[in-house]
């Protein structure tokens, strides 16, 4: 009896070893990703290369997304090349860019004006349009000693149904922006956005106002030139984020 009892001890303990051995070697083969064929990643590198230039980031107005390397940039570089190691054609990517990020990333004028038309199209007749009045505005010179800069911007809605506002975003601390509908005025939004399930609605050919403040006194601010931005999310299916530019000369 005591024989067959450790000829089975042996046996299980073989079985254990193989199947953790087993297990290690999995774990291992995982840790290591699989090699991409360097003629794969060439393609997509041409690619890159070729669609890059024909976009911007959707905040940046000064560079191109090759020349590019904010945050907002590498989460499109991101999500662009994780469409082309799936396949996606270059038009379809241009088009699932516009949607995504907004039809102002597209660059290229001709390629604008056909996503243009196919949003449109897919929208339909009734829907809502995000316009503001101005897109940008300069305080011009000003000292840190003025403090807190006010400027109000007009945001129409110059479509045929609701426009839905479910965000206003500000680039930095120094920035808070309210907004007012039919006598309503929102909390002032900073940094970090309205909460979740937030929304105001501007009705078709109806008009809100966005108040924006600059603290010229916060820590955030040099001295020179400043430019901030305000980033509105909506449901214009063309535009689903607009942002309007502040800008100043600033002095001690």
């Amino acid at each position: 009896m005591w024989f067959y009892r450790k000829i089975c001890v042996i046996i299980l303990s073989f079985f254990c070893l193989t199947f953790f051995a087993h297990m290690g070697f999995a774990q291992t083969v995982n840790d290591f990703p699989a090699k991409r064929d360097p003629a794969v990643n060439l393609s997509i590198e041409r690619e890159k290369a070729e669609i890059y230039p024909k976009l911007r980031d959707k905040r940046c107005t000064t560079m191109t997304l090759d020349k590019c390397d904010c945050p907002d940039a590498k989460e499109m570089k991101a999500y662009i090349e994780a469409l082309i190691e799936t396949g996606v054609n270059k038009d379809e990517i241009f088009y699932k860019v516009a949607k995504k990020f907004t039809l102002n990333t597209i660059l290229d004028a001709q390629i604008k004006q056909g996503l243009e038309q196919r949003l449109v199209k897919e929208a339909g007749e009734k829907r809502p349009q995000i316009v503001l009045d101005p897109v940008s505005f300069n305080f011009g010179k000003a000292s840190k000693k003025q403090g807190k800069l006010t400027k109000d911007i007009k945001l129409f809605n110059r479509g045929n149904s609701d426009l839905a506002i479910k965000n206003i975003k500000v680039s930095c601390s120094c920035v808070t922006a309210a907004l007012t509908v039919n006598k309503n005025k929102s909390p002032y939004f900073g940094s970090q956005g309205a909460p979740a399930g937030w929304q105001m609605v501007i009705g078709p050919n109806k008009s809100g106002e966005l108040e924006v403040v600059l603290d010229l006194a916060h820590s955030s601010i040099p001295l020179g030139k400043v430019t901030r931005d305000v980033i509105i999310t909506s449901n214009d299916p063309l535009y689903p984020e607009s942002t309007l530019r502040i800008e100043a000369e600033v002095s001690g």
